[in-house]
């Protein structure tokens, strides 16, 4: 209702001065006028623009009221007069810094006397402790003497029992060293009976490689004689000979003259047949020297397996007398261990009977000395703590005195600023009231109240301005109130100036000024370029010179913006001017856009 209130005034406004100006024209012109309105074009001047993609941000302004981040008040503890007031309202103290004095002339007596009674309690505390330390002193001998009596006792039985601890101690010594030695002979006739199984498992290995290195080597052999057999080698041999000497023969100097007949063909027969007599024969040795090797490898095989088979029967042989010597040495040490644990049992039966006869109780006696000697101790001993009791007593009430007469000095319990002086010199100060109030100003904070709605835009952290009387501080919110308050509806926010000065007062009300509600990546437009047709909104758009309404979506607006969701594109030309005679298909003509 209020965006439709606007169009009409601002199109009211348009119309009388049409009105005005058309009268003017008319009085001004007469008939010209008429004439020359006859001839104004149909088209209407419009100005246009194109839709802006961006973000619009709404700022809010609250009523926020200004207080010290720190605020105390100082009350007087005690009813005394005021002897001095050093500081007024606006004076800049420290904490610790005297700020009045009340007059403490009975506190003072007070604590006089409790260091008095508290000296006379001391002297009593000394003289017990020289009471007790006699007592001490002659505990401490009564026990002495009885250590002297013990430890020349305990020396004459720890000599007999160590002497026979020592044969103890030996023979457990021998019955470890024997009980490693059986454990090392277990060990050992493991290892060997591990080592005969394994040399037993070779042994039958070796024998099964020497007979297939045997049946290898015959077949081998047989091999080679019937490759001998099969090439006739020897043939091979004359036939290559002969054949070598015919060409000899053909080319001695002068027989070619002499020779009847082909001689060229005959050389050339003569070659051919020993070139083919000497790859049969070559043929022949690379396969006869084929078999022979392989023989000659089965042969060393044979030789080889045996060779092992001969070896791992000697080293089974050898771990089978180790097995036998270990089992004889472990027969030799189970006789020696079990003479050796009856020679211990014997020893130790000794040392029981010895040390029961030296254990003669004399503990009833000592205790009897001792109990004498300590009753005077712990006589003494009460003595002190009852006179340590009563200097405790007047120690605290000196204390208590010293903490009463703290009282009568007030002083500043923070940094900060004087902002109220309620007493002054020889007034009578008491505790129904604060004497002074102090605020901490290096940092203000500033409350103001949102609606639940505003509440959720906003964050902590989020930097504002405060406004007083004109002048901005920058400032940052750093509580966002939880709970409601009954009385207004509203949640309390809290915001820190940090650079305050002298005009943001305590308890003075300010403006806040923050964002608030915010849409991104939406259309930009005028607010006045939107109409409405009842509840729907709509724009005029410029195309090829006529006016064509578009339906849109609008989101949030201010004063001057409004943003576009949906209807609208930002290729569009939107038509920004209003005229009366705007409407959907009127013909327009484009006087400015986007400035221009």
């Amino acid at each position: 209702m209020k965006k439709q209130y606007i169009k009409f005034s601002r199109r009211a406004v348009s119309i009388l001065l049409a009105s005005a100006y058309a009268g003017m024209m008319l009085i001004g012109c007469g008939q010209e006028a008429a004439e020359e309105t006859e001839t104004v074009s149909e088209l209407i001047p419009v100005e246009v623009q194109n839709p802006e993609a961006g973000t619009l941000t709404l700022k809010n302004e609250f009523v926020g009221t200004v207080s010290p981040e720190e605020f105390v008040y100082v009350i007087p503890m005690v009813s005394a007069e005021v002897l001095s007031a050093d500081v007024s309202v606006g004076d800049t103290v420290v904490a610790g810094q005297e700020l009045c004095k009340l007059d403490s002339e009975a506190a003072e007596l007070q604590l006089a006397s409790a260091q008095a009674q508290y000296d006379s309690v001391e002297a009593n505390v000394d003289a017990a402790q020289v009471g007790y330390q006699i007592a001490q002193a002659q505990y401490e001998s009564a026990l002495a003497q009885i250590d002297v009596q013990n430890e020349q006792t305990q020396r004459q039985k720890d000599l007999q029992l160590y002497q026979m601890q020592i044969q103890i101690d030996s023979i457990n010594s021998g019955i470890d060293d024997i009980n490693e030695q059986m454990a090392d002979l277990s060990e050992d006739k493991r290892d060997a009976e591990e080592k005969k199984d394994d040399l037993k498992k070779a042994k039958n290995r070796a024998n099964a490689y020497a007979e297939q290195a045997e049946a290898a080597y015959g077949q081998a052999q047989a091999a080679y004689n019937a490759t001998l057999d099969a090439y006739e080698y020897d043939d091979a041999q004359a036939k290559y000979q002969a054949a070598a000497a015919e060409v000899t023969a053909l080319e001695l100097p002068g027989v070619k003259d002499s020779y009847v007949g082909d001689y060229d063909k005959a050389l050339e027969d003569a070659k051919a047949a020993l070139k083919a007599a000497g790859e049969d024969l070559k043929k022949a040795e690379e396969e006869i020297a084929y078999f022979k090797k392989s023989m000659d490898e089965a042969r060393s095989a044979v030789s080889s397996a045996q060779s092992a088979v001969s070896q791992t029967e000697s080293a089974y042989e050898q771990v089978e007398a180790g097995i036998e010597s270990i089992e004889d040495g472990q027969e030799q040490l189970g006789d020696t261990l079990s003479d050796t644990y009856k020679s211990l049992e014997q020893t130790e039966a000794i040392k029981n009977m010895t040390e029961a006869s030296l254990n003669i109780d004399t503990t009833p006696v000592q205790d009897a000395s001792k109990k004498t000697a300590a009753l005077g101790v712990d006589s003494a001993a009460a003595t002190v703590n009852s006179a340590k009791v009563g200097a405790e007593g007047a120690k605290v009430a000196i204390d208590s005195a010293e903490y009463q007469l703290d009282m009568y000095t007030l002083t500043a319990p923070i940094d900060g600023v004087i902002e109220a002086v309620n007493v002054k010199e020889h007034d009578f100060a008491s505790p129904n009231g604060p004497a002074f109030v102090i605020s901490n100003k290096n940092t203000m904070t500033v409350t103001f109240n949102v609606s639940e709605g505003i509440r959720g835009t906003l964050r902590v952290g989020q930097k504002i301005q405060v406004d007083r009387n004109g002048k901005q501080y920058d400032a940052v919110i750093t509580e966002i109130g939880s709970m409601i308050d009954q009385n207004t509806g509203l949640f309390a926010v809290k915001s820190c100036v940090s650079t305050p000065d002298d005009s943001l007062l305590t308890g003075s009300s300010v403006k806040v000024i923050a964002d608030t509600y915010s849409q991104n990546e939406a259309l930009l437009i005028p607010y006045d370029a939107v109409y409405y047709d009842d509840s729907q909104p709509y724009v005029y758009v410029a195309v090829d010179g006529i006016a064509r309404r578009k339906d849109v979506e609008t989101g949030i607006f201010d004063a001057e913006t409004i943003t576009v969701l949906s209807g609208l594109d930002a290729a569009d030309v939107l038509i920004t001017s209003w005229s009366a005679n705007l409407r959907d298909g009127a013909e327009i003509s484009v006087q400015q856009q986007n400035g221009e």
